[in-house]
């Protein structure tokens, strides 16, 4: 795939300039500048991916720090062209505070494409953390990913839920100090009938009191417990960070892939829980992931709109 997307890339950044002309005329008539921020968006995306492949095809290099420059010039672009920039709620946990010795599991909210990216810059580049992430098996298509794959934590999963769990499992257990593992419980951003096929899924399965908490959430989806408990029983001494954000959307909920966020806050807030406080066995790990995703429901609510 490399030749191939190399290719697509350079005649993207070849018909860019055409391709903004005509970007200009629609918005022109749209009285929309999201034409243009979309074309400058592709054709940004294009660069930062064609001077990607030379660097993730060199094994001796700082994969860390190649990650921390790729999500600084990245958050730096999409800052610049659709005016989007993250902030930390106050009172969340500091630098300084997750800095505690011991490897950390993060349970992030999904809702919308995109806010992986922010994620992602705020625990590498504000936090300072060594970053791995559970990610889709699909994501291996995109060429730089495939290949930094080889040199970074990246765990990707299927719908084989034993070998998923095994691999989670496995990539914690790797896990040291300054070391974090992301995880997004949820599977998905999401949408009403997503939200109705999961809490049907629970009640099909006998856990009536998970179905009843998941019903009264408007915001989030049922937290899947397996991804979870495979990284909080591979590293039984990491502490947790559970983190939140508003979305892009003036609701708090998911938004159509097609529709950019422009002039949008991502308000962010992080929850530091010391490793004693998270419980590892089974049945009392599905209580508390299902009490804190009902509290990080409560959060979203409080700062929507809708």
């Amino acid at each position: 795939m490399v030749p191939v997307v190399a290719l697509l890339d350079v005649v993207v950044l070849l018909f860019s300039p055409v391709a903004a002309a005509v970007a200009l005329l629609v918005s022109a008539l749209a009285r929309s500048t999201r034409p243009v921020r979309s074309v400058a968006l592709v054709a940004a995306y294009a660069a930062v991916e064609f001077s990607l492949l030379p660097r993730v095809l060199r094994a001796d290099q700082d994969w860390d720090a190649l990650v921390r420059d790729v999500l600084a010039r990245s958050y730096a672009i999409l800052r610049s062209l659709l005016d989007v920039r993250v902030v930390l709620e106050s009172g969340s946990a500091t630098p300084e505070q997750v800095a505690t010795g011991r490897p950390l599991i993060v349970l992030a909210r999904h809702c919308g494409p995109g806010d992986s990216l922010f994620v992602a810059w705020l625990l590498s580049v504000h936090y300072r953390l060594r970053l791995g992430v559970v990610l889709k098996s699909a994501l291996r298509w995109e060429p730089v990913v495939d290949l930094a794959a080889a040199h970074l934590p990246l765990c990707f999963v299927d719908r084989d839920r034993a070998s998923t769990r095994r691999r989670i499992t496995e990539a914690a257990a790797t896990l040291s100090a300054g070391d974090a593992l992301l995880l997004f419980p949820e599977g998905g951003n999401f949408s009403w009938p997503r939200r109705r096929r999961a809490i049907r899924s629970l009640i099909a399965k006998g856990a009536y009191r998970l179905a009843r908490q998941a019903g009264r959430r408007t915001h989030t989806l049922p937290p899947r417990i397996g991804g979870a408990a495979a990284a909080l029983t591979g590293a039984p001494t990491a502490d947790v960070l559970v983190l939140t954000h508003s979305g892009f959307a003036a609701d708090g909920r998911d938004r159509p892939w097609w529709l950019l966020p422009v002039h949008r806050t991502l308000l962010v807030r992080t929850t530091l829980v010391p490793s004693v406080s998270v419980p590892r066995e089974a049945e009392a790990m599905a209580t508390w992931l299902a009490d804190t995703w009902s509290a990080v429901d409560t959060w979203v609510a409080g700062h929507s709109t809708g």
